[in-house]
This record gives C-alpha cells, structure tokens and sequence, in this order.
C-alpha cells in the first residue's frame, strides 16, 4: 500500500495507485486523476487490468458502468462504477477519489486483520518452540476441542488473554463473538446477565481471582446447573485467567473452594518469560512486526547486541514487558537498526523539587555514614519489612503492591502466608 488515512485535520492528501477499466478509454479522466496526485493504471477489460494489477497492485479500481458484471473472483481492490466522464464534475471526482483512498485503506486493514485473526485461529500466534510452549500449544489444542471449563494460570503480562483468544477461535463457537470481562467489578445481578447473554459463545473471566464473593455465588450455581436438559451448544463456554494462586485465597477464605474446583475442569499453565528464554528472540521479531505492520514503515531489525541483551535482560512484567521495551526501542531508533541503548533507555521519571531532592540525598548519606554491621538483617527479615511496608502503602493491594515490588502477585500471596503479613 502507498497510500495513508486521510479525512483528518490537518492531513496531507495521500497519493493512490488509481486503475480504470474502460472499452473506450478516458483520456479527461486520465488527466484529472494525474492531476489530483495520483498513479493511474488503465485497461479495456478487466484481464488486461488483473493482469496488470499483479504486476503492479492497485489501490481502487474505477470501471465503466458496462463492465461492472466482468469483476474477476477474488479480486482484492475495491471496485467504483461510475459512468462517462464528462457526467462527473471536478469537485465529485475529487470526492470519490478521496472515498476511494479511504476504502483501499480499510480494505487493507480488513486483510490484516484478517491475517491476525488467522494467525490465533491456527495457534502461530503463539510464538515460540521451548518444551514449555510446544505443551502450552497442545494444552490449547485439545482445549479447543472441547467444551470444558478451562483455567488459564500464569503471571501477568505472560500471554493468558491471547491463549484464552485462540482456544475461542480454534473451536466450533469461533464464529460468534468472545465475551471478555475483567472480573473485579462484576456484581451478581451482571454475572447472571452475563452468562444469559453469552449462551452459544464464549466467556472470558479476566483475573476470575479478583471476582466479589456474591457474584462468586452466582457464578458457582451457574456451573453446578450445568448438568439441564439444555444442549451443551446453548450452553455459555466458560474460559478464566488468573495471575494468582487460588489455593492460597481459598485456605484464607477469599475464594470459594467449590468453585475452584468447578473451574479447574481444565487447567492450562501459560509459562513467565524466564520459563522460556530460548523464546525472546523469536517473540522480539514477531512483536517489531506487528509494530512496523502497524505503523506501515519498514525496519532494520536488531543488532547483535540488542539481541544478546533481550536474552540476558530480567522481565518480571514477562511478554508484556518485552513489548514495551520493543516499543520505545523502536521509537528511539527512528527507522534504523535498534541498538543496546535503545532498549536501556528508561522512560522519563516525573521531576522533583530541588527540596525533595536535596532531602532524599541528605537522608542517604546519614544513612550510610550510620552503616555498621550491626545495623545489617537477616535477608528474611529484610524482606519481611519490605513486604511489610508496600502492603502498607497500598493499604493491602495486594495488584499495586506487587507492581510497586516488581514481582507477580502469585510471588507476593506467597510471601504473605510465608511470613503470616497482614493486609492493611
């Protein structure tokens, strides 16, 4: 594609690939359209046009009224009808030309989408060949197979959602819209419109952890009747992700056992990035990609020693993460090769007064000239106090306070049991 959105305020007016199929050709046409800006490519038929639009494509094909039945199969340009040229003003040709740009660049958007859609239908959206991803892409595979309750396991930023996307696309419910919600503001009266609504489809219960406990209740009844008279089609199929680790909140009372084990029908680990390795590099170039596809630029790829620092590189935030970074490396290459410093480079911090800051350093020195080796604890009990105090700070959060830690909540419910920490 040549050409770029257009109709926004203060856009430049693109130039398209503009063809023409006429038995009597246009010559005023010819010259308004070359006029506006644009490449033209003219033909009699329309074979001579399918064959000139393989040589070179084009963005929007115009035809004579009498050729609008000759369209060949599986022709991708969108296709105009209009009539003779001299019935078509300046100010209407530059209308449709401009509607014409438009609809080329939906339409190759549609096929990008289209190309997306695939890429999770067949399961390669799922990048990567480790052990823990070839068990990860069968465990989906067979989940798709079925109509079983499936739990999603796995950190945050690791890909749950997207293995959630494809079991949906790879089964016989793919034709039907996914339902997803995020689960930590569901009330019982929207749980059971929910589950009413999304019969015949499926139903996405982000982070199902974070689900009130009334509508936990509804949510169990729901998968205890499942055994009706109703055929399993009409049924909603239910798919949950968690970064948590249920059993914890169960043994604390914060999660319904019995609905545990009602959604650990079909259990599915998607791995964190440090279980995979092998994989960065493989998920590096997918994401710059999808990136550049995005973006309609070209790309120079990674040097060798961005890529040797991607494998060596620590992502608590795991896909999510390395996708950011990618991002802004991207951006700070600007078209070039992206390098080690492109990737080190750490988003801006907010500024601090000249107090604040002069504060904090007068707090480091007293601290460190006070440094003794009495003064050192335990790592535990260090940790503890650190644990201690975010959970404090976030006044039990245990989401934010994991965030503000760098580590996964599943990490963090541990450490509270480990060291009997209260939730503020």
């Amino acid at each position: 594609m040549t050409i770029a959105l257009i109709g926004k305020e203060d856009s430049i007016r693109a130039a398209a690939r503009i063809g023409l199929v006429s038995p009597q050709g246009a010559e005023g046409f010819n010259h308004r359209v070359e006029r506006a800006g644009h490449q033209l490519t003219t033909a009699s038929d329309w074979s001579e046009m399918l064959e000139s639009a393989i040589a070179q494509p084009v963005d929007v094909v115009f035809c004579h009224h009498s050729m609008k039945g000759g369209v060949p199969a599986g022709f991708r340009a969108p296709v105009l009808c209009v009539d003779d040229d001299v019935e078509i003003s300046d100010g209407a040709l530059q209308g449709m030309l401009d509607l014409a740009v438009q609809l080329a660049g939906q339409s190759a958007r549609l096929v990008e989408l289209e190309g997306v859609v695939e890429g999770i239908r067949s399961g390669e959206a799922i990048v990567g060949n480790t052990p823990v991803i070839r068990r990860l892409k069968s465990a989906v595979s067979r989940a798709a197979e079925c109509d079983a309750t499936v739990l999603i396991e796995g950190p945050s930023g690791a890909g749950k959602s997207l293995a959630a996307r494809v079991i949906h696309l790879k089964s016989r419910r793919a034709d039907s819209p996914i339902m997803v919600k995020e689960c930590s503001t569901v009330s019982a009266d929207e749980m059971t419109s929910l589950l009413n609504s999304c019969a015949a489809t499926t139903l996405v219960l982000e982070d199902v952890d974070q689900l009130p406990s009334n509508a936990q209740s509804v949510l169990v009844k729901h998968l205890k009747d499942r055994s009706s008279a109703r055929a399993p089609a009409t049924q909603v199929r239910l798919i949950a992700t968690t970064a948590a680790h249920i059993p914890e909140l169960v043994a604390r009372g914060a999660f319904r056992e019995d609905l545990f084990y009602r959604l650990h029908t079909f259990p599915i680990m998607v791995p964190g990035l440090h279980e995979r390795v092998d994989d960065v590099q493989a998920l590096a170039d997918a994401i710059l990609d999808v990136n550049l596809s995005e973006s309609g630029r070209g790309h120079a790829g990674f040097t060798a020693g961005a890529r040797a620092l991607l494998e060596s590189m620590h992502w608590p935030g795991h896909v999510a993460q390395l996708e950011t970074v990618i991002r802004r490396g991207q951006a700070l290459a600007a078209g070039g090769a992206i390098d080690r410093e492109h990737l080190l480079a750490q988003p801006s911090s907010p500024k601090v007064t000249s107090e604040s800051s002069s504060s904090a350093q007068t707090e480091a020195r007293a601290s460190d000239a006070e440094l003794t080796e009495e003064s050192i604890r335990p790592f535990e009990e260090e940790e503890k106090h650190l644990l201690g105090r975010a959970l404090q700070a976030t006044k039990g959060n245990v989401r934010r306070a994991a965030q503000l830690l760098g580590i996964g909540r599943a990490t963090l419910y541990r450490k509270i049991q480990q060291y009997h920490l209260r939730l503020h």
